[in-house]
């Protein structure tokens, strides 16, 4: 409806005035447009398709920096995932681990790995495992050829990842909560050209096997935002759906608001 329609533009607009426009070079995550947008020194350089959190496993919004990027990354399985997701198929198939390149290692404070085979898998409890899971460098690693540290609370990060069909679907909210970054190694170039690593240097890097994580002296800001609606450079508005329900829930807030002021009235 018209009204509806006015009420989701009137929101984002607000929500513009919540992302910082002073930055010069700035990568946007846009999460119901599953899109990233890199910028430096006021000029776009790149466009790439996202996939971004599951509605049950939400990429939260955020404000950071890129501060390096890892090639060849292991991969050291958050303990929601290991519980959820892996320790049920390693339960019932007892060579998932191994097809897959999983390793157990003792503890996060440790690196001693723990062999497969020595562990009852009839009686693991997924919720009681006293180990962790880290997967190794290659193709099939979840994390694919590049991981991008921004530092946050939440252990976000952008990646690339193996699982390229997906970034086929119009819908891409398919992740555990980071960002999975269909043109990754074109923003790994970029964003290392950027802090002066040759591209020659980058190559090198992408031609070997081993984890080698640079850190970047030109550090961009990263904003992840929630923008279900806006005016493109033609004038066209665009609509995107409302992935997680905040636009749902600011219009439930608004309700109770004028409920409260009636009341009060």
């Amino acid at each position: 409806p018209v009204k509806e329609r006015i009420r989701i533009l009137a929101l984002n607009a607000q929500r513009l005035r919540l992302w910082p426009a002073d930055h010069p070079s700035v990568l946007i995550v846009n999460i119901p447009g599953y899109e990233l947008s890199l910028w430096l020194d006021n000029k776009h350089v790149l466009d790439s398709k996202v996939i971004v959190g599951k509605p049950s496993r939400r990429t939260p919004l955020m404000t950071s920096k890129v501060a390096s990027v890892v090639f060849n990354p292991y991969w050291n399985v958050p303990v929601s995932i290991m519980r959820k997701d892996i320790l049920p198929k390693a339960r019932y198939d007892r060579g998932y681990l191994y097809r897959n390149d999983f390793a157990v290692i003792r503890s996060w404070t440790s690196s001693e790995q723990i062999p497969i085979h020595t562990i009852d898998w009839r009686i693991v409890n997924a919720k009681a495992f006293p180990y962790r899971l880290r997967q190794k460098p290659g193709k099939k690693n979840a994390l694919g050829r590049f991981k991008f540290n921004i530092p946050n609370d939440n252990s976000i990060y952008l990646h690339d990842t193996p699982a390229k069909s997906l970034f086929n679907k119009d819908e891409r909210a398919f992740s555990s909560g980071c960002v999975r970054v269909e043109q990754a190694d074109i923003l790994a170039m970029i964003l290392l050209n950027y802090s002066g690593v040759t591209e020659q240097r980058v190559n090198e890097l992408k031609a070997r096997t081993k984890t080698k994580t640079v850190g970047l002296n030109n550090q961009v800001k990263v904003h992840v935002i929630y923008q279900t609606a806006w005016v493109d450079n033609q004038g066209l508005v665009n609509f995107r759906d409302d992935v997680y329900s905040y636009d749902r829930i600011s219009e439930m807030s608004q309700k109770e608001e004028k409920l409260t002021i009636i009341y009060h009235e």
